[in-house]
């Protein structure tokens, strides 16, 4: 890896107002709290482009531009050396006395240190790049897609560097064949499927968003080494179906004490697995309980799965999705502005596709957004995941029947607004670089999984037990994602058995149940849509019973969009200061 170390500390980052921080000449006396900030700063700064020298995919996300030429392969050396500078500078962030600190600056700090020691576990101990055949995937896909999908530079400066970053990837490639040694049955099952739709990608997709640029010099460049990615690709898929599935065979399951380490690091939750998988299942069984209620007012057989077919009867054509999903966008929004649920952003740029086909084994929706530090190009692409011409007519059926009327409001809402979309549009308002830049999963999928509930008891739905019962099915399904996370990672719990739940205590189909088992085993923390929005529902409680009669729906989630995407306790502790003027410990550390 490269790293210019001289300039690092008093580096200006293009276009994020970053300032270097003054040096200072060495004393004996304790320096002023100024100081200590102006330190912190510095470390900030630097923090930032070390990372992107590391990750330039990163820069490029956030909405720095300056890397998007770039791609660097995962290598032992580049592990090691990240894993040093990472150790360090906690080390140096530790130096920094929290007392000196404003409140505000500690929560930064609290952030980055609790970063950083998420992607030292991940290193160390975790080291997905030898686990995961799907981490290249992402890898030699979405950073070439953001640069062609969003008119950030002119059409043919992005090409350029698409090209520049088509022609690293058989370097990366060739990385991950050294890298993968043992991975599970299933991460290699699940690269396989969506390494084939990395081939359409660079088929179908690049040469698409391509055509925009008009330089022929450019576009041949272009051809060139997109045809020698289509080739390592080509190359990959062959030693993951020939080379790597046959030695698939570690296990995918983290145990308990790594697990509960994992959980600490990434959402800063201390809570013993057991205590949260009782409480999941607790949590499960009173959600059946009121489906059941809701479903004696839907289906005259008064059954669960009565009630949810006869909500699937009204659902997309296979040609309509999209369409269909757009209006259901309109529909939220209307309601959304015109309630007092929170302060809708002014301006929005939200736009409604297919999800990328490199991307479609695991999802059903998701949403794209800009970085957060992207000045010119704001559009965010609300992914919708098609049918696939190979599954079978029942399997399409199904498919199309998840995206009913009922589910694909309450989807909306997650994925867009006030969820996902409306969280990032705030972000872009956030002061910290840290708490904006530096995502807390439990923060994002818990916000917007929260949003679900808290939009019916908002009005939403005007009362219709069809729409409560597609939330509480949701939220369901939820649940079952935290007890097979837990379960498939500290119990023993293996695929076949999370099918099993999926279909017989979330009423899922088989084609849905399947899916969801698959993320329940590549995503350990898959309880984070719960976990985070139990968090939120707590801090709500919290809030309420400090300002009784002056709590406001508004500036409640206003103040938490104030917060950033930083890990819970943290925004706990923002919003408590911001509208109870009460100051608590900062997390657990």
């Amino acid at each position: 890896m490269r790293f210019r170390a001289a300039a690092a500390a008093v580096l200006l980052i293009a276009g994020l107002g970053f300032a270097p921080a003054g040096a200072g000449a060495a004393s004996s006396k304790a320096p002023p709290p100024t100081a200590h900030v102006e330190n912190l700063d510095t470390l900030v700064d630097e923090f930032f482009e070390r990372w992107f020298e590391f990750h330039p995919e990163q820069a490029t996300r956030l909405g720095v531009h300056r890397f998007d030429g770039r791609l660097e392969p995962i290598t032992a050396a580049s592990v090691a050396a990240e894993s040093k500078w990472l150790a360090d500078l906690r080390q140096r962030l530790e130096a920094i006395p929290g007392k000196s600190l404003s409140f505000q600056r500690q929560l930064d700090r609290a952030a980055l240190e609790s970063w950083i020691d998420r992607q030292r576990l991940e290193l160390d101990e975790i080291r997905p790049f030898e686990r995961n055949p799907n981490l290249y995937v992402s890898l030699v896909t979405t950073p070439v897609q953001a640069l062609l999908q969003r008119q950030f530079a002119s059409d043919c400066s992005r090409v350029h560097d698409a090209a520049r970053r088509l022609n690293a990837i058989p370097e990366i490639l060739r990385a991950a064949s050294i890298n993968l040694r043992n991975p599970p049955r299933l991460f290699t099952d699940v690269a396989i499927d969506q390494t084939r739709g990395a081939l359409r990608f660079y088929r179908e997709t690049v040469p698409a968003l391509g055509a925009r640029c008009h330089d022929p010099a450019a576009q041949a460049d272009l051809a060139e080494a997109d045809s020698t990615a289509v080739r390592a690709v080509e190359e990959y898929l062959r030693f993951l179906e020939e080379d790597l599935r046959p030695r698939s065979n570690g296990d995918l399951a983290l145990g308990r004490d790594l697990y509960q380490r994992k959980l600490w690091t990434d959402e800063m939750e201390r809570t013993p697995v057991d205590s949260l998988l009782a409480r999941g299942w607790r949590e499960l069984r009173a959600t059946r309980e009121r489906m059941k209620d809701l479903a004696t007012h839907i289906a005259p057989s008064g059954e669960v799965q009565a009630a949810l077919d006869s909500l699937a009867t009204v659902h997309p054509t296979r040609d309509g999705q999209i369409a269909f999903v757009e209006a259901q966008v309109d529909s939220v929004r209307a309601y959304v502005r015109s309630h007092d649920v929170l302060t809708p952003p002014k301006h929005e740029h939200l736009i409604v596709r297919e999800t990328p086909t490199f991307a479609r084994s695991l999802s059903f929706a998701s949403l794209d957004a800009p970085g957060v530090w992207e000045t010119s190009a704001d559009e965010a692409y609300l992914n919708v995941t098609p049918v696939d011409a190979r599954w079978s007519e029942a399997q399409q059926s199904d498919h199309l029947a998840f995206f009913n009327r009922w589910n694909t409001g309450v989807v909306v809402i997650h994925e867009a607004l006030p969820g996902h979309y409306y969280q990032f549009v705030a972000l872009r308002h956030v002061k910290s670089r840290v708490r904006a830049a530096l995502g807390c999963r439990s923060n994002i999928e818990g916000w917007a999984h929260y949003c679900e509930q808290m939009m019916l008891e908002e009005g939403y739905g005007r009362g219709d037990p069809r729409t409560a019962l597609a939330q509480q099915w949701l939220a369901l399904q939820r649940l079952g994602r935290l007890i097979v996370g837990l379960s498939m990672h500290t119990a023993g719990m293996t695929e076949a058995g999370a099918d099993t739940l999926f279909q017989q205590q979330c009423w899922m189909t088989p084609i849905t149940a399947a899916r969801e088992a698959r993320r329940g085993g590549l995503d350990p923390t898959y309880l984070v849509y719960t976990l985070g929005k139990w968090r939120i529902l707590d801090l709500r409680d919290e809030v309420r019973a400090a300002l009784g009669s002056k709590y406001t729906a508004r500036a409640f989630h206003d103040a938490v969009l104030a917060q950033g995407v930083a890990p819970l306790p943290l925004v706990r502790a923002g919003v408590l200061l911001q509208l109870t003027g009460r100051t608590v410990p900062i997390g657990d550390r």
